[in-house]
C-alpha cells in the first residue's frame, strides 16, 4: 500500500483567491458597462414640434414619463403656438405626468385637453 500523499494546503486557498478574483472583475466590468446611462429628452434631435411628433407617431421617440420642466424650456416648446402650448400644459396639470402621446394628441387638436 503506498503511502497517501497530503494535499498542499495553499491549492485550494489559490483557487479560491482566483475565482473570487475573476468574479469580482467580471461584475466590476458589468457595472461599469452598464451602470450610468445618460438619456438625452426625446425632442433633443428635433427642431420643430411637427419633427417631433412625426417622430412619436412613427414610433422613433418613445417616453410616457417625459421631464416637464425641461420640456416647457425647451425651444420646441417655447416656438409653438398659445393653444398647443396651453393643451400641453393642461395635460401635464391633469396627471401630474406627461406622456409623449399627450404632446401627439395636443399637436393635432389643441382641444385634446379639455
Amino acid at each position: 500500500m503506498r503511502p497517501l500523499k497530503t494535499m498542499n494546503k495553499k491549492q485550494p486557498i489559490k483557487s479560491m483567491f482566483l475565482f473570487a478574483l475573476l468574479l469580482t472583475l467580471m461584475f466590476g466590468a458589468l457595472i461599469v458597462v452598464t451602470g450610468p446611462q445618460v438619456y438625452a429628452d426625446i425632442w433633443d434631435d428635433d427642431d420643430t414640434m411637427e419633427e417631433l411628433v412625426k417622430d412619436i407617431d412613427n414610433g422613433k421617440d418613445n417616453d410616457d414619463d417625459m421631464n416637464w420642466d425641461e420640456f416647457k424650456d425647451s425651444k420646441i416648446f417655447k416656438q409653438e403656438d398659445i393653444e398647443t402650448q396651453g393643451c400641453i400644459e393642461n395635460r401635464q396639470e391633469l396627471s401630474n405626468n406627461l406622456a409623449d402621446y399627450e404632446v401627439l394628441r395636443c399637436f393635432e387638436d389643441s382641444d385634446y385637453a379639455y
